[in-house]
């Protein structure tokens, strides 16, 4: 979850997540279906709840897992579990206080949602057809 979670951001090192995560919950059971479907989801409508953890930011709050539901319930309609909720704390809780800043989530995921096709070499067609068409009617 947490690969796949991080692999379009724009995150150098996804090895001190990941490390989060394995220290921290280290009898782990893993996500479900359904809860790996209702956070992205979530993701997908990230700005409503953008604007809500905003609200936690300007007054230099950052927000617990019980307020992290109720924001992401009133932003988007969608109810994560506990299990998912507390994974995603683990794997973004950079700082270990239980506590997710908007800096350390919304910071992050913004750039999930212009990823595009970072990290793959985009194959320009025209010129490609080009130079392989010269090397036919050359041989």
């Amino acid at each position: 979850f947490a690969h796949i979670l991080l692999r379009y951001t724009n995150v150098e090192n996804t090895a001190v997540f990941l490390e989060n995560v394995r220290y921290s919950i280290p009898e782990e059971k893993g996500i479900t279906f359904d809860e790996f479907r209702s956070f992205f989801q979530f993701l997908n409508n990230l700005e409503d709840f953008a604007i809500a953890l905003n609200m936690y930011n300007f007054a230099s709050r950052s927000i617990g897992q019980d307020e992290f539901k109720r924001a992401v319930y009133v932003a988007t309609g969608l109810k994560l579990s506990p299990h998912l909720v507390n994974t995603v704390f683990k794997i973004f809780d950079v700082d270990k206080d239980d506590q997710l800043s908007y800096k350390e989530f919304i910071g992050i995921m913004k750039d999930r949602l212009h990823r595009g096709f970072r990290g793959y070499k985009t194959v320009q067609k025209y010129p490609t057809f080009k130079s392989c068409l010269k090397k036919e009617l050359h041989s």
